[in-house]
């Protein structure tokens, strides 16, 4: 297999890096659709977009065991909450608290691996873990004392930590399922999963799905193509001639990203103990990752983040 170009590998994680930062601006400007709405178009048109690759992958291969469906129908609704909450937390606190609070997600991904998977927690992933959870705790400090921001941005952070959480569920599954199934068949069932499941979630909080305006569909439609199909896929190509450690540092310049564009584009900044949280989440989140090159891989495959 012909090696990329160094330009080529770094134009890459360059574009694959703003296309997955570009996510919580996109749905800031997508102001008139609902979170469920956006949530749901996001994973429907992402798995309809797979979906052609990957029944070709599953030409000639052993169906689906039960335990294959259960595990793909509960990766789904891990995905679907994810979704839900982060895009909720945009209405309540900034895109840099948002962001950096549901990035931290390696981490609960390298405590399950442990507690149910089997895999060694190193003391210095532990101790990553811990680093993190202080540079959260002082980001929603920040937020929780910022007149501009009031109390509700700590709901937005809580919110954002929870995403963080929900997709470790569709991580550690996929860990799992990959292993025998291809990455397409994983991600485009998970999508409609997800997608369906948010549907329900609609119908019964009665939620419009359509009606929105043309800007909204254009920040919806960049959603599906950017941050949900072409920054993962971007990533997970290079992974072949890039290493996950080195792919996993570039991942976690989303935040900072993320919040360099919601200053240019929205004029909005963050809390002043942001620029302290920050450093922190992500010095923790590298030592924990850096620690290990299969837990850095799953860093480079979450930025989804959102």
């Amino acid at each position: 297999m012909t090696q990329p170009s160094r330009a080529t590998v770094v134009g890459g994680l360059a574009l694959g890096v703003v296309a997955v930062s570009s996510s919580a601006i996109l749905i800031v400007v997508a102001d008139d659709a609902p979170t469920l709405g956006i949530a749901f178009w996001r994973t429907f048109l992402g798995g309809l977009a797979l979906a052609p690759w990957a029944l070709r992958s599953r030409r000639d291969r052993e169906p689906l065991t039960p335990r294959d469906r259960r595990l793909l129908l509960t990766s789904g609704v891990f995905l679907a909450a994810h979704f839900a909450l982060f895009i909720g937390s945009l209405s309540f606190t900034t895109v840099a608290s948002s962001v950096t609070l549901t990035t931290i997600n390696p981490l609960f991904v390298a405590l399950g691996a442990y507690l149910w998977l089997g895999e060694s927690l190193t003391r210095r992933t532990l101790g990553g873990m811990l680093v993190t959870i202080a540079g959260a705790i002082v980001i929603g400090l920040g937020d929780a004392s910022a007149v501009a921001l009031g109390p509700r941005a700590l709901l937005g952070d809580a919110m954002a930590f929870t995403a963080g959480i929900c997709v470790t569920g569709y991580l550690l599954i996929g860990r799992v399922l990959r292993g025998h199934l291809p990455n397409t068949v994983y991600a485009s069932t998970v999508y409609l999963v997800s997608g369906a499941t948010l549907a329900l979630a609609a119908a019964g909080t009665g939620t419009p799905l359509t009606g929105y305006s043309a800007t909204s569909w254009l920040a919806i439609l960049g959603l599906t193509v950017g941050p949900q199909l072409l920054g993962h896929t971007i990533f997970n190509a290079l992974l072949r001639s890039v290493s996950p450690t080195t792919v996993s540092i570039v991942v976690l310049l989303e935040p900072v990203v993320a919040t360099l564009l919601a200053w240019w584009l929205l004029r909005e900044l963050p809390a002043d103990l942001y620029w302290v949280g920050a450093p922190v989440v992500f010095v923790g989140v590298f030592i924990a990752t850096a620690a290990n090159g299969r837990r850095a891989r799953e860093v480079a495959g979450a930025a989804a983040g959102p």
